[in-house]
């Protein structure tokens, strides 16, 4: 009995690494974002074009680690802006979306 429930549990354990490791990271540009249905339009690096759903759970981080309350609406997130982006194993939800430096807004 002892056995099985050690084998059970190394099976989970296995499965639910394999879950984590299943997110990817991907840099890319930003195309279009659409508040209303939720979703960043993004080419990637080999020129693709893809939409990634952004749910609840999606954290908005800037470059020095503070989470955006704006999420869709930040104003970082405009067409031609560099993104990393953590998409999940689905390849179509963000877990996370790395936001850029805010321009500075001075005259120089």
């Amino acid at each position: 009995m002892l056995r099985y429930s050690i084998t059970a549990m190394l099976v989970f354990l296995v499965l639910a690494f394999g879950v984590l490791a299943a997110d990817k990271e991907v840099k890319c540009t930003c195309v279009k974002v659409d508040v209303k249905k939720k979703v960043i339009t993004a080419k990637t690096e080999d020129g693709k074009e893809h939409d990634y759903d952004v749910n609840d759970e999606t954290k908005f981080i800037g470059p020095k680690g503070g989470v955006s309350d704006d999420r869709l609406k930040d104003d970082r997130l405009v067409k031609g802006v560099e993104l990393k982006l953590v998409v999940a194993g689905n390849n179509k939800t963000l877990r996370e979306v790395h936001l850029p430096m805010r321009k500075s807004t001075k005259d120089k």
